[in-house]
């Protein structure tokens, strides 16, 4: 892991998202390989539907999937970048725009995934389904290989946002060109060690990974966006409070997953370091 510390720091150097661009649709590329790999894998002599895979494992572990599943659409800090950074921005919403075309399609894969995974290896599933993988055919191997090429080449891409948030804050610190580009490199070099730290220091990513979902994610996603709605147009509630009530209910929704994902995931963690005991199975990529 160590080793990975000096490409990834150079690759996060590359401050505009528009040159970020071709290296996300390179790790696109990969992805989408290796993805059909693992497809291929997953719906390889399938078992038939039966009693011995459960089509649902009981209501105590459902705060755990919302933070799973809410974690996978982690790109929602993306959103307003991507459409700043569109020559037709206009193309990003509406009905047929990027985000619903784009959204509907990663929705489809994540529920196949998560379908013919748990079909597949049931209960024995790890927390990366390709940790399932057969570990002695060539095939099973180059697609962790390719997985892994594609996460280190989006990594800047999801930590744009973070450094768009601290990078003006640190340059106003310092006088001068060179002493300014000197401060945002080593701020950027800091944040790349303390989440490689996290990642060393992390056995179990299942629960972590419903942990920061439960945290962050529900709030990026489902807490703050109907809240920013209701100050944005107060006080045009729409026809008949359709506007706030449906803002009031997402927000809502968002509240209780993340007040039971929270806690069902610190719960869970806690029993793993104190007992020893992994966590429960994901299947999510």
């Amino acid at each position: 892991m160590a080793i990975l510390i000096i490409p990834i720091l150079i690759i996060c150097f590359i401050p505009d998202l528009k040159y970020l661009a071709p290296v996300s649709l390179l790790a696109s590329v990969i992805q989408t390989c290796g993805v059909i790999i693992i497809f291929y894998y997953v719906v390889r002599d399938l078992p038939e539907v039966s009693e011995q895979v459960p089509a649902f494992k009981g209501w105590d572990t459902m705060p755990l999937y919302f933070g799973a599943a809410i974690y996978a659409f982690e790109g929602i800090g993306l959103v307003l970048p991507l459409e700043n950074q569109m020559k037709n921005p206009q193309r990003f919403r509406g009905p047929l725009g990027v985000l619903n075309i784009g959204m509907f399609i990663v929705v489809c894969l994540f529920a196949a995934m998560g379908f013919f995974g748990y079909l597949q290896y049931g209960d024995e599933a790890h927390g990366s389904i390709t940790l399932n993988l057969p570990p002695n055919e060539g095939l099973a191997q180059a697609v962790k290989i390719m997985i892994a090429t594609a996460v280190y080449l989006t990594y800047p891409l999801q930590m744009y946002v973070v450094y768009e948030i601290f990078t003006p804050s640190v340059r106003d610190l310092f006088e001068g060109s060179a002493k300014k580009a000197i401060a945002e490199y080593v701020m950027r070099t800091a944040l790349v060690i303390i989440t490689f730290l996290l990642a060393a220091a992390i056995p179990n990513i299942g629960l972590f990974i419903s942990l920061v979902g439960a945290v962050s994610s529900s709030a990026l996603a489902l807490i703050f966006p109907p809240i920013l709605e209701i100050v944005t147009f107060w006080p045009d509630k729409g026809k008949y409070n359709s506007r706030l009530i449906k803002s009031i209910l997402i927000c809502l929704f968002g509240l209780v997953g993340f007040v039971t994902g929270t806690a069902s995931s610190i719960q869970a963690i806690i029993k793993y370091f104190v007992n020893h005991e992994k966590g429960p199975p994901f299947v999510c990529e």
